[in-house]
């Protein structure tokens, strides 16, 4: 009787080895198999921030640079909320006589609006070394993408100014964007409208007059901006806005050209408790004597 009982005791031993034994081995595959796949999972991952980083690299050619031209020297901002994003602008000679100054905000973050920017710049880029009216610009622009993206929910803004040597005449063309700030030191901003909607969306989103001429005076400043730095809220859930910004902008006005950026800047971030949650760019303009 003891004898069957040592047997039995020794079998379920035995069993409850091999279970253990067969337990260990499960669990020692399913590591080695979750390590391959962090291993894995560590390079792809090192290979899509290489990547961004190349893509970062890349977008930096589409932001616009100062630039000093004529009677009309240029300052500018840029700040993508993520590595890259949607917005882009140009500050760009026609030719001896003519300078573009232009922002694009293209609706969305990341990889996709970028795409999107880098293929909207390109073609932007090409209808403004036409000399084409800047109306004109805007309804190729539209049909373009209208057939290119084919969606009802992308959409994207524009806000460009071209001005003469002179830096005293001024054809702004708006399309969907905050309205463009007419600065004189001291003085509330005056702002020009955009005249047409945003693009990429409607097939008559640019009006019959989508232009504004603008005679311009020696010191007179001139402020493009993305809503990116419009729409930012205070602690108290308090947006700042156009008028917020005017009265920033009002502020600063009195400042030499090169602290004008930096001060208005320095203002948002006062407002804001955070980081910005969209793309910002902006380009200041001034007319010299």
């Amino acid at each position: 009787m003891q004898s069957d009982l040592l047997i039995a005791e020794g079998s379920a031993n035995s069993s409850a080895v091999i279970a253990y034994t067969s337990e260990r081995a499960d669990i020692v595959e399913r590591y080695e198999e979750l390590r391959t796949a962090t291993t894995r999972l560590r390079a792809l991952h090192k290979e899509f921030e290489d990547d961004l980083a190349i893509a970062a690299r890349v977008q930096r050619h589409l932001e616009p640079r100062p630039i000093a031209w004529g009677r009309v020297r240029v300052d500018t901002f840029s700040q993508p909320a993520r590595t890259i994003g949607g917005d882009f602008g140009m500050v760009c000679p026609l030719d001896d006589q003519h300078l573009n100054l232009l922002l694009c905000d293209v609706s969305g973050h990341g990889i996709g609006a970028a795409l999107a920017a880098s293929s909207i710049y390109a073609e932007m880029s090409a209808h403004l070394q036409t000399g084409a009216a800047l109306g004109d610009v805007l309804s190729a622009l539209n049909c373009s993408v209208i057939r290119k993206f084919n969606s009802s929910s992308f959409f994207f803004t524009v806000a460009a100014a071209r001005l003469d040597r002179s830096g005293r005449r001024m054809t702004f063309a708006g399309a969907g964007h905050p309205p463009c700030m007419v600065i004189k030191p001291g003085a509330n901003p005056h702002l020009l409208e955009a005249q047409s909607m945003m693009l990429g969306a409607l097939p008559n989103a640019v009006t019959d007059q989508p232009t504004i001429e603008f005679d311009l005076e020696p010191g007179d400043r001139i402020l493009l901006y993305t809503d990116g730095i419009t729409e930012v809220f205070d602690d108290r859930e308090v947006m700042l806005g156009v008028e917020g910004l005017q009265d920033f902008v009002r502020e600063c006005s009195p400042l030499p050209f090169d602290e004008m950026l930096p001060a208005i800047l320095e203002r948002v971030a006062s407002w804001r408790p955070g980081p910005f949650a969209d793309d910002v760019m902006l380009v200041l303009a001034e007319v010299l004597e």
